[in-house]
């Protein structure tokens, strides 16, 4: 499937602004998710696009489209990366499903984030949905914890503190969601819904990792020293040859799974299935010094 990003990559690799962020996205490659050169090059193409809208150069059915919050959102977020190293996070499969198959709680009220900001890149085809005629999946994000949201976008809520993130396909459809700390997810009613859909799948996974982390922080890797020689194709024309380590999120996480005794009658055994996962707060501490903390019923995959 071509997409439109494949169609103007070449020329968006010869852009300084493409170098600048390649340079500070430069990790290894690892198979079964997305290529962090192909990322740079989505943020740069939006870098590119909004230098177009100020000089006026930008076709006029595009510029409804520059001007919407989502995109200066992800604008935002491109200039980041063509500026400063912006932490990379991998979320090992394994544990990606798991946090799939688990409800969110109904009040996540006094979440404090492990993580406050940072890419994060999912297994492909984590979270798929329908799109011009064909399947197409989200299979990165970027995502920061705010509470000065008008430094983004005038139009954003400034009171309160939220985990505010954006994506964008090969197709370059741009999306973004808000996960409120003292309260619930922003909804937009702007949005159709099968788009209503995608961004609290998002929501949901997202606000489920940084759960997992603030239960079991031992997921997260430390960063590694970096390896040279070892990056993406073009890593030797870059202004550095140094490519990094990924940084995993449970990459020793591995599923529960439980058998069912085998019965000497001749039934079909139930196929496998999950049970799913939920959060439950729970007391941690002595008698006299104790609180709350999130505590994860992991789900089980049965007969697996």
């Amino acid at each position: 499937m071509i997409t439109n990003l494949d169609l103007i990559k070449k020329s968006i690799k010869k852009t300084k602004e493409y170098k600048a962020i390649s340079k500070n996205l430069n990790y290894r490659s690892c198979k079964g998710y997305p290529n962090t050169q192909d990322i740079a090059a989505n943020l740069a193409a939006q870098v590119i696009i909004a230098k177009q809208y100020l000089d006026g150069s930008l076709p006029k059915e595009l510029a409804h489209t520059a001007e919407s919050i989502p995109t200066q959102i992800f604008l935002y977020v491109a200039k980041k990366a063509e500026h400063e190293l912006v932490p990379c996070y991998w979320l090992a499969s394994e544990l990606a499903e798991s946090l799939i198959e688990t409800d969110i709680p109904d009040d996540w009220t006094g979440l404090k984030p492990f993580i406050d900001r940072g890419f994060l890149l999912l297994p492909k085809n984590c979270i798929e949905y329908s799109g011009f005629g064909e399947t197409e999946s989200i299979d990165w994000l970027y995502f920061e914890l705010r509470t000065d949201k008008s430094q983004i976008n005038s139009n954003l809520d400034n009171d309160e503190p939220a985990i505010l993130w954006t994506s964008s396909s090969d197709r370059m459809s741009v999306f973004f969601g808000t996960i409120n700390l003292t309260d619930n997810f922003d909804r937009d009613d702007s949005l159709s819904e099968k788009d209503k859909a995608i961004v609290e799948r998002v929501n949901k996974l997202l606000l489920n990792t940084m759960l997992v982390l603030n239960y079991k922080p031992e997921l997260l890797d430390k960063p590694t020293s970096e390896s040279k020689g070892m990056g993406f194709g073009n890593a030797g024309k870059l202004p550095s040859s140094v490519a990094r380590n990924p940084v995993w999120i449970g990459r020793v996480y591995s599923q529960t799974r439980e058998y069912s005794s085998q019965s000497k009658r001749l039934v079909r055994p139930s196929r496998e299935h999950y049970r799913r996962g939920h959060w439950a707060r729970r007391r941690h501490g002595t008698r006299e010094k104790w609180q709350y903390k999130w505590h994860w019923i992991e789900p089980t995959i049965v007969n697996g």
